[in-house]
């Protein structure tokens, strides 16, 4: 690998470059680059400036290896006989890298902006140093002052430490099953500890639980020992959940009770209502809709059916979730039926978002594991709107979202484009249609490349405020050991230890 003071190439000059947005570059013999690697081209014209590109493509000239002449050895069995690369004047290597950033200095600072100066050509091509790496993707420089996430893998490895802010702006994390994306989430859960933010985790398929443990935090199973106010739905989604009560005269007399219950609510004059509660409001303004006992009677049996749900209860009270949700909290949802699921995450981000509006709880990262399944992409869910709310609304609020999914087709792309720092592992070629238009200024080479991205690599990309210019990056290891989770199960291990004489018929 070259290092960052050796020289790589030359500036090349053709018809169509150098210009303000491309570069070709006759690559020094013997010298190699990847796709992706930030370069640098100092010029010295009126003010010194360095160039940073990023290559994208590159193809190799060499006339001896022409369809014809090797079709000349073949048809007359000879071998190849000519120079190497270093002793050709025919054969040489050439790259094209577009423009990203243009350094310069200004007052004695190091400053950044949009490229302005023509490159010349002849010019010297080196590697981008570590700081030049920094500095154009708009990174922190020192672990404590930021997100330590991983390392580039292209040029010189550089620590990628994204500024803290960034998370205000929310997370994307997607990729298919086993590409690493949940271990990317434990290694951002990591960090975000560090700074005493708080994370709540909706764990759809229990793969936080021991990194929740091993962090300090709460791990809460919903219908166990963790339940759900009423007073956290709303009228349409509480209605929704009471059985053959939609159309009657019965949805009135509870809808009239729920919203009175929610205007005290709302004014201060109570700060929570259960069930209970609302069987009570029931009986009384049932009496000022209707004559009809029977009406009153079944719309308060129908409504105690809800009782036979254990996600509901007296759930956490607001004097209680700043201790409860720090320093992380885990509530493991893998065993709930799809209805339960949705009613479970919308009644706590919903909470949150309350809580936090009125300054009861701390700021906190709620991540949202299986994303798709909450803000589907052209259909509704109840968890839809309050995530949607919670994206547009959260970094002046100090609520953070980070959305992980492995089907980015299925996921609401007006929320996706909310995320402002985006991690994409490896995802099938029908997924990739689904990220273009949040792509940010990743290359079309770099989008297709995403479907073989080794497990734990993703295409790390946002907007000029998080993360200038997509790259690739390795995710670095996890601190926490044993937390990795949605590791896949060993199924011909278990079925030769535990089922393998439990099934074999007996002879």
């Amino acid at each position: 690998m070259t290092n960052d003071s050796e020289l790589l190439g030359t500036v090349a000059s053709d018809a169509d470059t150098p210009t303000f947005e491309l570069v070709r570059i006759k690559l020094k013999a013997g010298e190699d680059v990847s796709p992706n690697t930030l370069v640098r081209i100092p010029v010295t014209r009126s003010e010194p400036v360095t160039l940073i590109g990023r290559i994208r493509s590159a193809y190799e000239y060499n006339p001896n290896e022409a369809a014809e002449a090797i079709h000349l050895r073949d048809t007359l069995d000879m071998e190849p006989s000519y120079p190497k690369e270093e002793e050709s004047t025919t054969i040489f290597r050439v790259v094209e890298a577009e423009l990203v950033e243009e350094l310069y200095d200004e007052h004695e600072k190091a400053r950044t902006r949009s490229p302005q100066t023509l490159p010349q050509s002849g010019a010297a091509v080196f590697l981008a140093s570590d700081a030049e790496i920094i500095a154009t993707l708009g990174l922190a420089t020192e672990p404590n002052n930021g997100l330590y996430i991983g390392d580039t893998i292209t040029g010189i490895s550089t620590k990628i430490i994204l500024k803290r802010e960034a998370i205000q702006r929310h997370f994307f994390i997607g990729g298919t099953t086993g590409s690493g994306k949940s271990y990317a989430m434990g290694v951002l859960a990591e960090e975000l500890r560090k700074h005493d933010l708080p994370i709540i985790f909706i764990d759809t398929q229990d793969e936080y639980s021991t990194l929740v443990e091993k962090l300090g935090g709460h791990v809460r199973i919903p219908g166990e020992d963790f339940n759900i106010r009423i007073s956290s739905l709303t009228e349409r989604e509480l209605i929704s959940l009471i059985p053959a009560i939609e159309g009657t005269v019965q949805e009135s007399i509870v809808a009239v009770a729920f919203n009175e219950l929610m205007d005290e609510l709302l004014g201060g004059k109570r700060d929570k209502f259960v069930i209970d509660d609302l069987m009570d409001r029931i009986d009384t303004v049932g009496q000022n809709l209707t004559q009809s006992a029977v009406s009153i009677r079944l719309a308060k049996s129908r409504t105690g059916l809800l009782k036979r749900n254990n996600i509901f209860g007296e759930g956490i009270g607001r004097e209680n979730w700043p201790k409860t949700m720090y320093p992380c909290m885990a509530i493991r949802c893998k065993s709930l039926p799809a209805t339960s699921l949705q009613t479970v995450a919308t009644a706590v981000l919903r909470e949150l978002q309350g809580l936090r509006l009125r300054g009861f709880i701390p700021p906190y990262v709620a991540a949202i594991d299986e994303a798709h399944l909450f803000v589907p992409e052209g259909e509704g869910s109840p968890c839809k709107q309050i995530i949607r709310e919670g994206v547009r609304i959260g970094r002046h609020h100090g609520i953070c979202m980070v959305l992980l999914t492995q089907s980015p087709v299925d996921i609401d792309k007006s929320v996706i484009r909310q995320c402002n720092t985006r991690m994409i592992f490896a995802l099938e070629a029908d997924q990739l249609e689904s990220i273009r238009g949040v792509k940010s200024d990743a290359s079309e080479a770099a989008l297709r490349a995403l479907p073989k991205m080794p497990q734990g690599t993703c295409l790390l990309s946002g907007t000029y405020e998080s993360v200038k210019h997509a790259i690739p990056a390795k995710v670095r290891l996890r601190e926490t050991k044993d937390s990795e989770g949605g590791e896949t199960p060993d199924i011909f291990k278990e079925m030769a230890e535990t089922w393998k004489d439990k099934v074999k018929p007996s002879r």
